[in-house]
């Protein structure tokens, strides 16, 4: 998890419920399909409880 925390310490733009916001995530993790370069996903947390999931990142 180490690798990430630049990933946690930033804020990013978030859709959430039509309005753009700017959040930081409260998770972060590799997805990274067979053959393919990974992606970071962040998981954030709305004002309004709801949870979304954005990349915020691409592994080279």
């Amino acid at each position: 998890m180490a690798e990430y925390t630049g990933y946690m310490e930033k804020e990013y733009d978030v859709e959430c419920d039509g309005q753009i916001m700017k959040l930081k995530p409260l998770k972060v993790w590799m997805l990274a399909p067979k053959g393919r370069r990974g992606v970071i996903i962040g998981l954030f947390k709305c004002p309004s409880g709801k949870i979304v999931r954005k990349a915020i990142g691409r592994v080279e």
